[in-house]
Order: C-alpha cells, then sequence, then structure tokens
C-alpha cells in the first residue's frame, strides 16, 4: 500500500489545491427529501464545482406482443424528459448555472438502481457522490438508505452524506473534522480519509481537528486506553501535517491540527459532547471488510454515523 490511505486517483481532491479545477460532484436525485442538493450547493459556496443529478429507472422487461422495443424507448425518453425539468426546477435557485455540468441531469435505464448510479457517477468522472437521508430519519441525524447503505462499502468514490433537516452554514465550510472510530482495536487504525480531510482543510484555508471517537464511558476504559489512544492521536497528527506540507509548502500560514478525545455511554453521547457548528464537515474512512457483501450499517462506521449532526464525507480505502 502507498503511504497515503487515500490518493489523488481514489479522491481527487488534492488537486484543488494549486488547481482551479472544479470538484465534479454527482448527486442521488431523493423524490422525498432536498439534502443531497443542498449539501451540494454548500460545498459550492466553498470550492468550485461541476454538479450532475442522476437517477435510475427501473422499467418493466420486454414482453411479447405487449411491449415493443419502439415503445419503452419512447418511454424512457419522456421519463427523462420529465427528470430533467424536475432536476432543473430543484437546482434553480440553489446552485448557480455556472456549477451545473453540461447534461445536468441523468437517469439510466437498469435493474440493478445501485450499479447504475456507481455507473453513471464513473462516466460523469464524479470525484463525489452525495446522497440524502432517508425521509423517515429523526431530524439532525444520518439514516441512510439500503441503496445508500450498498453504496458506502461498495463505491469506489468518496461519499457525501447530508443529515436530515441539518442547518447548514450560509459561508460554507468552516471547519474539517476527521474522525478516528476504530480506538478499541489493538492495532493502530490506517486512518482512512485522513489525506482527504487534510486536502479539503488546506485548499479551504481551514482548521483540520482529529477526534477519536469511543462508544464507551472513560472510566470503563481507563488510563492504559488513553495513554494509548493519545499516542495514536500524536501519529494521525504527524501524518496530516506531513501530507499537508507535500500538497503545498508555501501555503500553510492558515493550516492547523488540534486533536482531542470523546468519550461516552454510546455513540450518540459520545458524538454529542463534541461542539459543532453549521460550518462543520466530518471525514472518516470506511474500513476494509473480509466479506464485501457486509452491510454498511453493520460495521463500526455505519453505527457511528447515524449520529452524525454534520454533513458527512465517507472515503473508500485506497487501491492497494
Amino acid at each position: 500500500m502507498s503511504h497515503h490511505a487515500v490518493s489523488p486517483e481514489s479522491a481527487r481532491l488534492p488537486n484543488t489545491v494549486d488547481s482551479d479545477a472544479p470538484l465534479r460532484v454527482a448527486v442521488g436525485w431523493d423524490t422525498t427529501s432536498g439534502e443531497a442538493v443542498e449539501f451540494a450547493a454548500w460545498l459550492g459556496r466553498s470550492l468550485p464545482m461541476k454538479v450532475q443529478v442522476m437517477a435510475s429507472a427501473q422499467l418493466p422487461p420486454i414482453q411479447a406482443l405487449t411491449t415493443s422495443a419502439k415503445s419503452r424507448k419512447k418511454q424512457l425518453k419522456k421519463m427523462r424528459e420529465e427528470f430533467h425539468k424536475r432536476v432543473v426546477d430543484e437546482l434553480d435557485g440553489q446552485i448557480p448555472k455556472s456549477q451545473w455540468s453540461k447534461e445536468v441531469a441523468t437517469l439510466k435505464d437498469g435493474k440493478d438502481t445501485v450499479r447504475s448510479l456507481l455507473d453513471n457517477a464513473l462516466e460523469f468522472n464524479a470525484d463525489l457522490i452525495v446522497m440524502g437521508s432517508r425521509a423517515k430519519s429523526p431530524k439532525g441525524r444520518l439514516r441512510p438508505s439500503s441503496v445508500t447503505d450498498e453504496m458506502l462499502y461498495s463505491s469506489p468514490i468518496p461519499l457525501g452524506l447530508a443529515p436530515r433537516g441539518v442547518k447548514l452554514s450560509k459561508k460554507g465550510i468552516t471547519r474539517v473534522t476527521y474522525a478516528v472510530v476504530d480506538t478499541d482495536g489493538k492495532k493502530e487504525p490506517e486512518f482512512y480519509g485522513l489525506d482527504y480531510a487534510t486536502a479539503l482543510a488546506c485548499a479551504l484555508h481551514l482548521p483540520l481537528r482529529i477526534i477519536a471517537f469511543s462508544p464507551t464511558s472513560y472510566d470503563e476504559h481507563g488510563p492504559k486506553w488513553y495513554e494509548r489512544t493519545l499516542g495514536m492521536l500524536d501519529h494521525a497528527r504527524d501524518r496530516a501535517w506531513e501530507y499537508a506540507c507535500e500538497l503545498s509548502p508555501d501555503r500553510l500560514d492558515h493550516f492547523d491540527v488540534t486533536s482531542s478525545v470523546s468519550t461516552g455511554k454510546s455513540w450518540k453521547r459520545s458524538i454529542d459532547s463534541v461542539k459543532w457548528r453549521k460550518g462543520d464537515i466530518m471525514c472518516l474512512g470506511s474500513q476494509p471488510s473480509p466479506n464485501l457483501r457486509t452491510v454498511f450499517l453493520g460495521t463500526l462506521e455505519g453505527e457511528f454515523i447515524r449520529y452524525a449532526p454534520v454533513p458527512v464525507i465517507v472515503c473508500p480505502e485506497a487501491a492497494k
């Protein structure tokens, strides 16, 4: 594996530090909530961006004597025209037209929704896929849909998730937080997503804070755990500084890294004990699983992000 867990090939955000190349954002369409579009609009206040809204259409299969290929093609064309109109109406007033991609709305015909969305994002050469939360999610919390959940463990592209009803700063992103979730393992975490968080902070001239979260209270951990966790945070902080120096050695005046530990008797208490602002964004990595079909919400990270009060970017493990 390369030294950095997230390389420019798997997360192209580092290129924006010394380039005006726009971040290519693929937005997953949701008829029940507008969080994904709001999240994309919020990103556009801070970063150069080109956005494309995508969805998957599942038309009934062609049946002999009842459905011809020609009528099915006509039906799909009509659906695409209607989808384009709905997308334009939704984006108008939220995202400047200068940030729209040439093909701002794409509707693919496919039986596998996740595969269709991922194929669309790859064809768009997306740097980030943005999805919202389920409509019945508690306000200010994140509950991925079954489609989003599957994308979390199968997408090679970083995935942005917006909690339901989250209030975002009009100034855009004002602080970057990197979350370390695996603090109870015997081995030091691989820090997947730390490079991405560092690059984002550098690109926006913002501070980076690294927080080690635990769903177990401090008293139950004991001094040895705390000492080990502080050592791990020192390594993470050194790594962030090292990568920041690689990205922009002459532009570190605004870059700063702080670290802390947040414990609680549950993930909710651990997360809620941290002070969050409307301009915060949180990054974390998805740990590799020996079983690729393991549902993400059953993992440590999956349980953690359910209580995220701010937008989250989940970074995949880099290719070895």
